[in-house]
């Protein structure tokens, strides 16, 4: 998604060559505190509410629900979560918190006492080109707050006055916020709770990386003045791409289901429609937001077109041509992506192709 502690603070940094330099600031304080208030340990709802992952977490989740948020309504659901219950519209998830509470702890302390900053920034360094330059020490805020459809997401924020605005690329600092109710929901095994917890994380950290990154490309800065819809959510399909091999390769090893083989298969034909009606003169913006938001924001991987396609292209170029290859679409941009992508469908047939006007587009 472009556009998401007191107790524990770690930063520890990993890298991967010099020019290579990458930390993640791990923040429990806002779990931390929404545990000690569901138990009776604290009173002051005001001091959950202003915790800053709990603020990004709540003020992310209006947004996903279509609803306009309030700093005031959000302190009344946690006096009601507070008390065991919750309103009818739910639009943080606190039922899911108050259900899983438990676990949640459970999972909180397994994470606090992990290296995990170690292990994820180890986990997407490869993904990088070998002369990337890139230095972040990027926050990650663990809550257990948020909308059904965000186990985890990464936000341009901007704080003033201790509130946060969302702000646009190159603005703000990136954030990373993760939701361990999401993990814990499906899941009974600690262990896996944990790997599936830690790939999440590793999938939002590449997009924050990425993001810094991009900002010290020339290559990404000329992609960035395309302000065209069509180049929005091509940029997209390679930036879930990666992050979703990334998540495959840490919960699954590196194969794609049969399931998921189709899926993508389905979503290159919808990512192609959709390229097409984004290239139209008279399509209008809120139909051109309709297309990049179902890219992505759709409540499922079959539904979700941009990255499941983004997924199988990644998958692809890494499987067929090699790491490097892989890594060069990183360093040469959204054009080399799709371009190593369509060569591969002529050498191989069960790979779904694009329209050449798609391909043609991308090139200019």
């Amino acid at each position: 998604m472009r556009l998401f502690y007191f107790f524990l603070v770690t930063s520890i940094c990993f890298s991967q060559q010099e020019s290579f330099n990458v930390s993640l600031r791990l923040d429990f304080s806002s779990i931390d505190a929404l545990i000690e208030l569901s138990e009776g340990k604290i009173a002051n709802v005001n001091h959950a509410a202003e915790l800053k992952g709990n603020q990004i977490a709540a003020a992310t989740s209006a947004l996903l629900a279509r609803q306009s948020y309030s700093t005031e309504h959000f302190a009344q659901e946690l006096d009601r979560f507070r008390n065991g219950s919750t309103s009818s519209s739910d639009i943080y998830g606190f039922r899911s918190t108050l259900e899983f509470l438990p676990q949640i702890k459970a999972l909180a302390t397994e994470v606090k006492r992990r290296q995990l900053d170690r292990k994820v920034v180890a986990t997407i360094a490869p993904f990088f080109p070998e002369k990337a330059r890139v230095n972040a020490s990027i926050p990650v805020y663990f809550v257990a707050l948020g909308n059904e459809n965000a186990a985890a997401f990464v936000r341009s924020i901007a704080w003033r006055d201790n509130v946060p605005y969302f702000v646009g690329d190159g603005e703000g600092e990136l954030t990373i916020v993760v939701n361990l109710t999401r993990s814990v929901q499906y899941i009974h095994d600690i262990q896996i709770q944990f790997v599936d917890m830690m790939s999440t994380l590793a999938h939002e950290t590449f997009h924050a990386v990425f993001g810094v990154y991009q900002q010290s490309s020339p290559v990404w800065k000329t992609i960035e003045y395309q302000q065209e819809p069509y180049w929005t959510l091509a940029e997209l399909v390679q930036n879930e791409g990666f992050a979703y091999l990334i998540s495959l390769q840490q919960r699954n090893g590196s194969s794609l289901s049969a399931g998921q083989l189709s899926s993508s298969k389905q979503a290159i034909a919808s990512l192609n429609s959709a390229l097409k009606e984004l290239s139209s003169p008279s399509i209008t913006q809120s139909r051109a937001r309709e297309l990049i938001m179902n890219s992505n924001l759709s409540g499922s991987y079959e539904k979700n077109y941009g990255a499941s396609a983004g997924l199988l292209m990644a998958y692809a170029i890494d499987a067929k041509l090699g790491r490097k290859a892989l890594t060069e679409c990183l360093e040469f941009g959204v054009a080399d992506f799709f371009l190593k992508y369509q060569q591969l469908t002529e050498q191989y047939g069960e790979l779904t192709k694009f329209d050449e006007e798609v391909i043609e587009r991308l090139k200019n």
